[in-house]
């Protein structure tokens, strides 16, 4: 069984908010992507999967960071 929460008014559009125990259980916080999606009888939220091809397809050489240079080999590795 689920938690009862209310419905808030944010801009022009409507919110609900998610009790901290259920975000932490769930794995989300302040900025993460979440699916919404009407049923029958309600609505359906679930985490927004990760797109790797759209993710990749927002990099620029503007948000590129730079290559780190971490100093010469201290081991067996190799170059």
């Amino acid at each position: 069984m689920g938690t009862r929460t209310h419905v808030s008014k944010w801009g022009s559009s409507l919110a609900i908010r998610i009790p901290k125990a259920i975000a932490q259980q769930w794995g989300v916080q302040e900025g993460s992507s979440i699916e919404i999606a009407p049923s029958r009888d309600g609505i359906t939220m679930r985490k927004a999967p990760y797109d790797l091809d759209r993710m990749l397809a927002t990099l620029t050489n503007d948000n590129l960071h730079p290559e780190e240079d971490f100093g010469p080999p201290q081991g067996a590795e190799v170059w």
